[in-house]
């Protein structure tokens, strides 16, 4: 969303990092295809930091994932985001629905198509709660030659504060990992602003169960705004 002030512009910024990152698969922020069998949840937590200029935000989010039945999970994610004084908090309802999967190419991994919704509100310093953001995102993932895994994402976002739409887009290489850490890499962006790129590191902790990670990125264009995030995921 789009606000007048840079401290609220930077919050809003953020809290549309984090929360719906939640939903990717971290830290990336491109989502990939895979859904939560029915009755398997996970929490997810991150905090991260932007940068534009001298200005910066901060931002920490937290999300129930589960699955529930019919080839889909649902979440719901909250956040706090907080710039020069000023701060916001987020409320995010979000799911996926698997359109399609293919055979497995190798092991239990297959390529998949889903369908990533999510609906966000904003209560921004003490104000009233407003419908921020609508977003639907239709993701294809595959597995690919050499541990790696590729996502892609293609969707429509609509900020619901100013009444405007954009596409959406992300590409990302996920490799299986090397021992318990796991590298990944990935571009996206949408077609109003410059595109991001993202560096991250998932290290499993303990297998199937708890993943702690973190994130770097920047903003293709003139001061290079930046992003970093820390988190973590809890499997059960």
């Amino acid at each position: 969303m789009k606000l007048k002030t840079p401290s609220l512009a930077l919050i809003a910024a953020l809290l549309g990092s984090l929360a719906p990152a939640a939903q990717a698969g971290r830290p990336l922020q491109t989502e990939d295809a895979g859904v939560l069998d029915s009755g398997a949840c996970e929490v997810e937590g991150a905090t991260g930091s932007l940068k534009v200029g001298g200005a910066s935000a901060r931002d920490s989010a937290l999300q129930l994932s589960c699955g529930v039945g019919a080839w889909t999970q649902l979440a719901l994610a909250v956040s706090r985001a907080t710039a020069d004084g000023a701060s916001a908090r987020g409320v995010e309802v979000n799911g996926k629905t698997e359109l399609w999967k293919g055979k497995p190419v190798k092991e239990d991994q297959a390529a998949a198509l889903t369908l990533a919704y999510a609906v966000a509100s904003v209560n921004v310093t003490g104000g009233t709660w407003r419908h921020a953001a609508t977003d639907l995102n239709l993701v294809y993932s595959r597995p690919l030659a050499g541990d790696l895994t590729l996502h892609t994402n293609l969707g429509h976002s609509r900020d619901e504060i100013s009444k405007t739409g954009s596409t959406t887009w992300g590409l990302a290489l996920e490799h299986a990992g090397f021992g318990a850490v796991a590298p990944m890499a990935e571009v996206f962006g949408d077609d109003r602003e410059a595109a991001w790129w993202n560096l991250g590191l998932r290290f499993t902790a303990i297998p199937e169960k708890l993943f702690i990670d973190a994130s770097y990125g920047r903003q293709m264009t003139d001061g290079a705004p930046t992003l970093w995030t820390v988190g973590f995921k809890l499997a059960f």
